[in-house]
């Protein structure tokens, strides 16, 4: 399939939604109540499975509607959300559609204001087929007592305060813990504390981490590590120290290698020096974890 624009790309969806007979997944940061309708309603299978990114900003700022799992419960589809969702992807039976269009009426060009998209679809193997598979093992799927609570969060924000500065309250956010089953290589640090605190990195590495640890541009050091300290790579590394024990700087990585789930996997190289600075984020995290360096090897242990 060629690249398709704005409109293009929703007629081809919505002919593919039209004859599904296995299932349909949607991964989209940002997800509208009407465009989710207008896909449920062509969808021929009732095997949906919606995922969102749910960060509070996107449902205090409206780019998300919080009466998207509402829908979803009343039709009986599973919907779920992971705070790192940034892609946008259609799984539909054997195709597969992946873009900039988010399931928005603005992304879709389901409404006369729309958004310049472009995205493609072709044919859905067993490698993507796994790579869903395993993203949606890290999913949260919500159930409604844990919406409630959040709609009760959101109804009690000011409408004048800066809603990127929001996070969830800890009896959500304890809901809400990633369980991740594999890892991507954007999990990784792409700046070291000292780098990523005095802005010596590049542009698009500061962003990155910023974005990846849920801060602002002006944050201090110590809100840098609690960002850390509450990201899925700090968590994987935990989990890793759970199962294994002590580990060098070469198992770690050798792990990741393992667990990786991009295709294709990014060169070794930029892995190892993503690596270096997860170990540089781990020596700063004293109340998580112990570095020592016997004989020039770099050796990580829980705290």
């Amino acid at each position: 399939m060629l690249l398709l624009a704005s409109g293009s790309f929703r007629e081809e969806l919505a002919s593919a939604l039209s004859a599904a007979e296995q299932e349909v997944v949607v991964l989209s940061a940002f997800i509208k109540f009407d465009a989710l309708k207008w896909l449920i309603e062509r969808s021929n299978t009732d095997k949906l499975k919606i995922v969102a990114r749910w960060q509070p900003s996107d449902l205090a700022s409206g780019v998300s509607d919080l009466s998207c799992f509402h829908l979803c419960q009343e039709a009986n589809i599973p919907f779920g959300i992971s705070n790192q969702l940034h892609g946008k992807v259609y799984v539909v039976d054997t195709q597969i559609f992946i873009g900039s269009a988010n399931l928005t009426s603005k992304g879709l060009s389901l409404s006369q204001t729309q958004n310049d998209e472009f995205g493609t679809g072709f044919e859905y193997g067993k490698a993507e087929k796994t790579k869903v598979e395993d993203y949606l093992s890290s999913v949260n799927w919500l159930d409604i007592g844990t919406v409630e609570l959040m709609a009760e969060f959101l109804a009690d924000i000011d409408s004048e305060v800066n809603f990127n500065s929001i996070k969830w309250p800890q009896k959500i956010s304890d809901q809400l813990r990633p369980q991740r089953i594999g890892v991507w290589f954007h999990d990784l640090p792409m700046c070291s504390p000292d780098q990523l605190a005095a802005r010596t990195a590049s542009e698009i590495a500061i962003r990155h981490d910023l974005l990846y640890f849920g801060r602002e541009t002006d944050a201090t050091k110590d809100e840098l590590l609690q960002g850390f300290l509450s990201s899925p790579i700090c968590l994987w590394m935990q989990t890793q120290l759970q199962e294994f024990g002590e580990l060098s700087f070469g198992k770690v990585t050798a792990l990741f290698h393992s667990q990786i789930l991009d295709d294709p996997m990014p060169y070794r190289q930029a892995i190892k020096v993503g690596i270096a600075n997860l170990f540089d984020w781990a020596m700063l995290a004293e109340s998580r974890f112990k570095i020592s360096r016997p004989r020039h090897s770099q050796i990580i242990c829980a705290v």
